[in-house]
């Protein structure tokens, strides 16, 4: 369900950021030549693909980091749990976090 809402927030943004790429393109060079318009919207068109890529791309690897994270945190709760009985405390799991893998949960 939240992936599904994630695809389509990210459609969303995807017509958003290309309407308004055309929108101000056409605007701005209301008073230039035919060539120089075209380039213009070309050269927008481009740098908000270039943008919506690299966030998407971004937004990915962090999605996966996360869900990295809670399969070790689990992981990790469940070992000590078998070891000593109970839990470990949100400190507890995040100081063997930082000394496992050296930076800390996010």
């Amino acid at each position: 369900m939240r992936q599904r809402r994630n695809e389509l927030n990210a459609k969303l943004f995807t017509a958003s950021a290309l309407a308004l790429t055309v929108t101000v393109g056409s605007m701005a060079p209301a008073f230039a030549d035919g060539a120089a318009s075209t380039r213009n919207i070309i050269i927008g068109g481009a740098a908000a693909a270039m943008t919506l890529v690299n966030w998407s791309k971004k937004r990915r690897l962090k999605q996966e980091e996360v869900r990295e994270q809670a399969r070790r945190q689990a992981q990790y709760r469940s070992y000590f749990y078998n070891k000593y009985g109970y839990y470990p405390s949100d400190d507890q799991f995040k100081d063997w976090y930082f000394r496992t893998y050296g930076v800390n949960p996010s």
